[in-house]
């Protein structure tokens, strides 16, 4: 066919695509007026990608050729939305909803102005489809097993631990960067399906040896400053930071991070040289500005002394890579040739620390293209006006624009445990959490919560783990900026479980029976140990039975935070740090762990939930589970113990159910009944929390303070 005569058969092309059902009148409207010229400026090849395409399940182009198996569809038109969100929060003993939906950050414009903390008073889903539970891996995790056994796939063992001790990132960071490109987008890879694979070495991230640290040139390595060096001992741009994890990233859940970050070059240098001074005085004036302290300066130091600093916000060209890893219990951060934590030809080599696995579920990067400020983020008056949220990415290359300025790219394990691009439809779980949440700053969670002083620049290391003392953290908890109990606490205080599931670990559960064994009388619980910490018991539960039990276990925790239980004292250092107990999993829960994740990857169903908790019908927490009272989109009412696939919504299809959060009159934090919408809005007899300050502090909690 000529191509002069395209543009004139275009229209009924489109005309038939239309009859066919393959591309909407909406579709066409978005592909008109977005004009895609901004990131082709950058480097970038663009198209649009509706959420209609998860919607209808059709598979992303080329998926089994890069995922090893076919794609199964989720039919959820918004995978933004995580499945926490449809946990059941009733009585005033769970919100885990403040941890995303809060208000502060937007009241006071610091980064952030999406003031959504009214999501905690009701379920409002915006669409029918949307108030029913759509994350398939987490409510019939007994599917993947089926799916499995049907394609003939052996079943991962629970005894091999030692698939997460084997490497999977330096060959999957030689397709992108093989050619030695180290600029944010290497447009020359040789697989340019890895371009926006981020250019930090896992080669350089040895841990740091006094004397000789790059062994003679073999490798670089992070140094004591969390800087990552290069062979010759160079900087390469790159720095780790150690920050405070929120509870659902603890090595307790079975998943744990690294977070890596790279300024401009013109941040490095003074007159075009780079300049350590320069470096190290742009880093912590980015730090104080992002938490929000105080700093004197209007615009950063050095080459880039003509970008004015933006509470807030970063800087253009801000980088992060963010591995995340398996949990291992060998890993804490050893090097040498013969690892624990590490299967391979038993060459020179290193482990992670803080229970890092080496081998990584996935690679996240996060790149600032575009500068914003807060009008440019502020809630769209229109949005939900389209049927279809739509997104701007490269389907094939896993990269999306999250609307906010920045570019989000990921890698994932296919089947065989190679790393792939992500989907857009992956893809769209990041923006869930990096886009119009209350509770990040210019959409990033970590720099916030980065440890105070010398200790929170370096490797996150998890309370400094070790294999040989794992009941022993070096992690201290933190007030929070009202003073009042510190940040763990406060987690203790506003969940009934270990995690934002509200499910509630062995490990925790354990070290709150004894406890309650040791305070006895003083408590005056209703109930035992067994009956209110076992989430097993629960499930089948009536409203009548198991309302008590969760709000004598919500007393129990509460007490448990408030005489600081959590913490052990150590004489040496005179400082309290989290009990390892809390906090690392035991060596069985580690093996559960992984084998409930792999099973997924081998099926490569991470659109449908990462998170599963067995892999039986029956391990559905009780948490996803009607207690008798609740209905469901037909107004029927649930039987106690039976799952609760979807709630009512209105004429409108938006969700009408209260959330429970709130019990009883709702008070401000001066004590004075106030509406439950107030901005100021504080329910002392259940768990709402308006204005959740996700900032960490200085101060560390202690006894007697």
């Amino acid at each position: 066919m000529r191509p002069s005569i395209l543009p004139k058969l275009l229209p009924l092309f489109l005309l038939i695509l239309m009859a066919t059902g393959f591309i909407t009148c909406q579709q066409l409207h978005k592909k008109a007026s977005v004009g895609l010229d901004e990131w082709k400026a950058i480097g970038l090849d663009p198209e649009v990608i509706s959420a209609e395409d998860f919607f209808l399940g059709i598979a992303p182009k080329g998926f089994e050729e890069v995922a090893g198996t076919t794609y199964k569809p989720s039919f959820n038109e918004e995978p933004a939305i995580p499945a926490q969100c449809w946990i059941e929060t009733g009585y005033g003993t769970q919100n885990a909803c403040k941890y995303c939906h809060t208000d502060y950050l937007a009241s006071i414009g610091h980064g952030n102005n999406y003031p959504i903390a009214e999501d905690q008073i009701v379920y409002s889903f915006p669409t029918p489809a949307l108030n029913r539970i759509l994350w398939d891996n987490v409510i019939h995790p007994h599917k993947i097993t089926e799916r499995l056994e049907q394609d003939g796939i052996e079943l991962p063992d629970r005894e091999d631990v030692d698939y997460v001790r084997k490497d999977n990132w330096k060959s999957a960071f030689d397709k992108g960067r093989g050619n030695g490109d180290t600029e944010w987008l290497s447009t020359a890879a040789p697989d340019s399906r890895f371009a926006l694979m981020p250019a930090l070495d896992p080669h350089h991230l040895f841990p740091y040896v006094e004397g000789n640290p790059t062994s003679g040139g073999q490798h670089g390595y992070v140094d004591e400053a969390g800087y990552v060096r290069d062979e010759s001992g160079g900087y390469t741009g790159w720095r780790s930071i150690n920050f405070f994890p929120y509870a659902i990233f603890t090595p307790l859940t079975g998943s744990v991070s690294g977070i890596y970050v790279r300024l401009p070059a013109s941040f490095q240098q003074l007159n075009g040289v780079f300049d350590y001074d320069t470096y190290q005085a742009n880093w912590q004036l980015l730090a104080d500005q992002i938490r929000n302290k105080f700093y004197e300066r209007s615009h950063y130091y050095g080459d880039a002394a003509a970008i004015e600093v933006q509470a807030g916000f970063y800087p253009v060209g801000t980088e992060f890579a963010h591995p995340l890893h398996y949990v291992d219990l060998l890993a804490d951060g050893e090097h040498g040739t013969q690892l624990d934590g590490v299967m391979g030809d038993g060459g020179l080599t290193y482990e992670f620390p803080g229970t890092r696995s080496k081998r990584v579920k996935e690679i996240r990067y996060m790149y600032k293209w575009k500068e914003v400020g807060l009008a440019d983020i502020a809630m769209d008056e229109e949005e939900g006006e389209e049927e279809f949220e739509w997104f701007i990415g490269k389907e094939g290359q896993g990269w999306v624009d999250n609307g906010m300025g920045w570019i989000l790219a990921a890698f994932i394990e296919n089947r065989h445990g190679e790393l792939r691009p992500q989907t857009t439809e992956e893809l769209t779980q990041c923006i869930g959490c990096h886009s119009k949440v209350g509770n990040t700053i210019d959409a990033v969670w970590s720099f916030q919560r980065q440890l105070p002083g010398d200790e929170g620049w370096g490797e996150m290391n998890y309370g400094q783990y070790a294999s040989t003392t794992p009941e022993i953290t070096r992690l201290k908890d933190y007030y929070a900026a009202d003073g009042k109990m510190g940040e763990l606490a406060g987690f203790y205080h506003s969940v009934v479980g270990g995690d934002l599931y509200g499910v509630m670990p062995d490990e925790i559960r354990d070290e709150l029976a004894v406890y309650a064994q040791m305070k006895g009388e003083t408590l005056n619980l209703s109930f035992s140990s067994e009956e209110m910490l076992n989430d097993d018991v629960l499930k089948d539960m009536s409203l009548e039975e198991r309302k008590p039990r969760l709000l004598e276990r919500q007393k129990l925790m509460r007490r448990f935070a408030d005489d600081l239980a959590y913490l052990d004292y150590h004489e040496a250092d005179d400082q309290y740090y989290i009990k390892g107990r809390l906090f690392y999993p035991t060596y069985t829960t580690m093996q559960s762990n992984i084998q409930a994740y792999r099973k997924v990857v081998l099926d490569q169903s991470f659109n449908l939930g990462k998170d599963v908790f067995g892999s039986e019908a029956g391990h559905v927490p009780f948490t996803f589970r009607s207690d008798g009272s609740v209905l469901d989109e037909h107004r029927n009412r649930i039987p106690a113990g039976e799952v609760i696939y979807s709630r009512p919504y209105n004429s409108e299809g938006v969700g009408t159910t209260p959330t429970g959060i709130i019990q009883g009159e709702t008070l401000n934090k001066a004590g004075a009944v106030v509406s439950p919408d107030a901005p100021d809005a504080y329910s002392t007899t259940g768990t709402l929390d308006w204005m959740y300050n996700p900032i960490l502090s200085d101060q560390p909690v202690r006894k007697g303070r």
